[in-house]
């Protein structure tokens, strides 16, 4: 079935370690899965709860990043907040709660960490992107002109490049937007259609080298 080890129920989020791991957000088994570079099975952890049973619960995690050390951190979506654990899956902390006050979350579904530790989160139902110590604490915040829809598809993700530029996917606005990490807005592009210029559902991205990487799910 699905939910047998290395077999995954809709992946939300991709993260590679700078050993070649890769972890992946299997959504709607409530889990983290881990693998080798050439796809060996390794751990998985998580299983499905709410945020007030502690930090090994998840519901339905999405977005996930890796930082320099090798801590894992994912958005747990269904409980406004987001876990942090080691690189074997062991729980560290939890950032931010439900809410719309500063350092509060609803349907976080993307998260990016600078090479400085801070964190970066997609607040999506907030329509903002909010700024995190590692330790938890809340730094910052800018409004997202998008993420207006609740609906399933509407699921934005987070990157950061080597200059820390900050690019969102705007889902159903068909664009990608792109910031300062001081949310400064610098430029923005997409629009809907099919041909490779434009988009139908852009969700996932990741930046590399100078190269932007972005899913179009549609």
């Amino acid at each position: 079935g699905t939910w047998l080890p290395g077999t995954f129920n809709e992946i939300w989020g991709l993260a590679v370690d700078k050993d070649g791991n890769v972890f992946a957000s299997d959504t709607w088994n409530h889990r983290i899965q881990k693998f080798s570079a050439d796809g060996k099975f390794l751990a998985t952890w998580g299983t499905w709860g709410m945020a007030e049973e502690g930090l090994g619960v998840m519901w339905l995690p999405r977005g996930i990043a890796v930082d320099g050390s090798g801590n894992v951190y994912v958005a747990d979506s269904g409980n406004k907040r987001i876990l942090v654990f080691d690189n074997d899956g062991n729980p560290l902390r939890a950032i931010g709660k439900g809410g719309a006050l500063d350092g509060e979350l609803d349907e976080p579904t993307g998260v990016a960490v600078a090479s400085d530790g801070r964190v970066f989160v997609a607040d999506t139902w907030n329509r903002r992107v909010q700024v995190f110590a590692n330790d938890g604490t809340f730094l910052g915040k800018w409004s997202i002109q998008g993420w207006s829809g609740q609906s399933l598809d509407n699921k934005p993700q987070i990157a950061l490049d080597e200059q820390s530029r900050v690019y969102v996917s705007d889902p159903e606005g068909y664009r990608v937007v792109v910031f300062t990490d001081g949310g400064q807005l610098l430029y923005m592009f997409g629009d809907f259609g099919v041909d490779a210029s434009t988009f139908s559902l852009p969700t996932g991205l990741a930046v590399k080298a100078g190269f932007l990487y972005l899913t179009d799910t549609n």
